[in-house]
């Protein structure tokens, strides 16, 4: 949650709080929040929010998962600790996977330190979800719930033998497999860098070999940002688009190009282009 002053006059001061609901977290917390302003020399701001969560019972993991086959027993244990100058107790109240897997408590220093294992039950061939919750003595923490999740798939079985008329069936639906009429190694175009420096970067686009394909702008609206070249590479068939920033362009910016082809199945191309500079030495991220 953020409060603060939406403007700030010129040698002026503004405030900016920040406030973390730090509920379900505990021990180290580390928060951020980005500030966008209208200074051409630090048009982005990064605030970080750094605390200790002080709990009453530690606990190393609310969220159990559990992965494998289900040929064998798969294993996971987590720690609950007692922060407190207090003794703690455990007492289960609820556990809704008696039949998918069991668990073990063991003390690691009475009144202290508990290690609460889980395993998986063998044979056990299917997803599940379930929960075990804890009752504790401490009126702070009065209880504790364990989230767990189970995903195990059947053994490995060989598969049959296909006879040949079902071979034949599979070679002539990937004879049929419909392949793109253009290609275009990428349709994202993504500028980064540090201000001030040389940014480029090129696609390339290639027609069928027995069709001829002719490109043609429609449009492009990153004019005064960046420039474009295309390249023929051979003739009818293969292109280079190179993107360059244009020097002394500092500002992030978002846009498109977009190409007419002489292509009816893939009438047209489109790039998406972003582009993000930073201040050279600048550590923000």
């Amino acid at each position: 949650m953020a409060n603060f002053d939406p403007a700030v006059p010129p040698g002026g001061e503004g405030k900016i709080t920040l406030k973390v609901n730090t509920k379900g977290y505990q021990g180290n917390v580390r928060k951020s929040a980005r500030v966008k302003t209208n200074d051409p020399e630090k048009q982005t701001i990064l605030l970080v929010l750094k605390a200790i969560v002080k709990v009453p019972i530690t606990v190393s993991s609310k969220h159990v998962q559990l992965y494998g086959k289900g040929d064998k027993e798969v294993s996971k244990t987590i720690k609950i600790v007692a922060e407190l100058n207090k003794s703690l107790n455990l007492t289960v109240i609820d556990f809704t996977l008696k039949n998918k897997l069991k668990y073990t408590i063991e003390t690691v220093q009475k009144g202290k330190e508990y290690r609460l294992r889980f395993t998986s039950i063998p044979d056990i061939k299917e997803n599940f979800r379930g929960t075990l919750k804890l009752k504790t003595n401490y009126a702070e923490k009065p209880e504790i719930t364990i989230v767990i999740h189970g995903r195990f798939k059947p053994r490995n079985i060989p598969p049959k033998a296909q006879s040949a008329g079902i071979k034949k069936e599979a070679l002539r639906r990937n004879a049929s497999t419909v392949k793109a009429p253009i290609y275009v190694s990428s349709r994202y175009v993504r500028l980064y860098g540090i201000k001030g420096t040389d940014i480029s970067k090129t696609v390339e686009i290639r027609g069928e070999r027995n069709k001829s394909l002719n490109l043609t702008i429609t449009e492009f609206n990153l004019k005064d940002k960046l420039k474009y070249t295309i390249e023929t590479l051979e003739k009818g068939r293969k292109y280079r688009i190179k993107f360059s920033v244009l020097p002394g362009n500092n500002r992030n910016f978002n846009g498109i190009l977009k190409l007419k082809t002489s292509y009816p199945e893939m009438p047209r191309i489109t790039f998406v282009i972003h582009g993000r500079f930073t201040k050279k030495g600048n550590n923000d991220r």
